[in-house]
């Protein structure tokens, strides 16, 4: 009897503590699910601008990536989906909400995208058989990154997720494959639905927000499917549909560029804010401040290695802790960046290399290096005038094994103090010396850029 009582009392002291545990989920803490296509997964050129999100802004990685473990939060510096892919909408989506809620508020993105899916991807009963039908590797590679299963890897994180917050929507951004017909509509309600069930939510608190493809008056290749997707509402009550008029498109047509990624962003923000019922005032077009007298640190942007065999962790002091292979790589995509407002790239080390490292930036001029001997407590590369506007990658490699602690990587701009503040008499805005986003001189008074007028950044058009 003594020992039933104790059995008991052990029992109701577990559930006690379960009961507690889910208890500790924040509720000022909105999560969104983010799913879709290329467009959704981003493809936008990471920029200066775009490396320091307010730090109540949090990405769970839905894989594994570099430093990023799946299933952790992380501040949410892009790249948000997988470690090769770019700026999308959810990072200045993300950035605008955190900007219009109250300090006490954080949010939270979970994103699971592949370039190129249908619908299908999603649907829980159609999900394989889709799968299966996939011909191109890099798909069926983006598939394989998730676990074989995309939805089954949203549904396992979205319920860690929620173990932290609260889910309060899902933004969707698909379509350009599949999105011509009611039929897509269809899908896109059992998925939503099946989402809903899963997780235990209810759609009067957790809406669907679509944005539209890229639009009539951008060209966009793919602008007969949004007739489509803004029917949405009349078939799924909790939806809201979000205008791409004005995002602009890359030269393929179909991707927004950067620019038209934090527009994009800050309408699906705006949409769900108005939700939670607040009126947001946005500038749609605000490009965040660069202080261009700072280095810009990369560091975070550094998530995956050449070799197999190689591997990178975060230390407890943050630092980066690369396991290397002789001439493998660290590496950090980028995707035809344009690094010309640069002078160098420097990694830091943390403790002098025991081995040689050399840095390669593999540029459409072609590669660039520079190394450094065993010992060295960094390592540079200048670009002395070599062609760095479309650089896709760049790695820190060893020639031989060994274990590479890294404090900081970063980039130093040509001029770090071009942009004066000193007081200009007797000059209107027409005739002040105009300076680049970058913080470079623009030749001649008349060309367009940012100009210094009564300790004001003004806009030269």
């Amino acid at each position: 009897m003594k020992r039933k009582i104790i059995l008991a009392a052990v029992a109701a002291a577990l559930s006690l503590f379960s009961i507690h545990a889910q208890a500790e989920a924040d509720p000022n803490f909105y999560i969104y699910l983010c799913i879709g296509q290329s467009n959704m997964e981003g493809q936008g050129t990471i920029e200066d601008c775009d490396l320091a999100p307010d730090a109540r802004f949090q990405m769970m990685s839905t894989l594994d990536c570099g430093t990023r473990k799946q299933g952790e939060w992380y501040r949410a510096v892009p790249p948000l989906a997988r470690c090769d892919t770019r700026l999308c909408p959810a990072d200045y989506f993300g950035r605008t909400m955190v900007a219009n809620l109250d300090e006490g508020k954080r949010v939270g993105v979970v994103v699971v995208a592949i370039g190129g899916i249908k619908i299908d991807l999603y649907d829980p009963d159609g999900w394989q058989s889709y799968v299966n039908s996939m011909t191109e590797s890099w798909q069926i590679s983006a598939v394989n990154a998730y676990g074989g299963n995309p939805l089954a890897r949203l549904l396992e994180c979205a319920k860690e997720a929620q173990k932290s917050g609260v889910i309060k929507g899902i933004l969707l951004h698909q379509g350009e494959s599949d999105a011509y017909s009611d039929a897509w509509i269809q899908k896109v309600k059992k998925v939503y639905e099946n989402l809903l069930s899963e997780l235990n939510l209810n759609a009067a608190d957790v809406p669907l927000i679509a944005g539209e493809v890229g639009g009539e008056d951008q060209n966009g290749g793919c602008a007969h499917a949004n007739p489509v997707i803004n029917r949405l509402p009349k078939t799924i009550p909790t939806a809201h549909v979000v205008s791409s008029v004005g995002c602009t498109l890359q030269s393929d047509n179909i991707h927004f560029d950067s620019q038209g990624y934090r527009k994009l962003g800050r309408r699906y923000a705006k949409e769900a804010l108005s939700v939670l019922g607040i009126d947001a005032d946005i500038d749609e077009d605000e490009v965040p401040e660069v202080d261009v007298t700072e280095p810009v640190d990369i560091t975070n942007r550094f998530t995956y290695c050449w070799s197999n065999s190689e591997n990178v962790t975060t230390g407890s002091d943050g630092t980066l802790i690369y396991n290397a292979a002789q001439w493998g790589g660290l590496a950090c995509w980028l995707g035809g960046a344009d690094w010309s407002a640069y002078s160098k790239i420097v990694f830091e080390f943390a403790e002098p290399a025991t081995v040689e490292t050399k840095i390669v930036v593999m540029a459409g001029a072609g590669n660039i290096s520079s190394s450094a001997s065993a010992g060295a407590n960094n390592v540079e590369l200048s670009f002395d005038g070599n062609g760095v506007t479309n650089v896709s990658q760049v790695a820190l490699q060893t020639s031989n094994s060994a274990t590479v602690k890294i404090s900081r990587i970063y980039l130093m701009r040509k001029a770090t103090t071009a942009i004066s503040t000193a007081k200009v008499e007797n000059q209107s805005d027409d005739n002040l010396p105009a300076y680049n986003p970058a913080g470079l001189p623009v030749p001649g008074t008349a060309t367009p850029g940012i100009v210094i007028s009564k300790k004001r950044k003004v806009l030269k058009k």
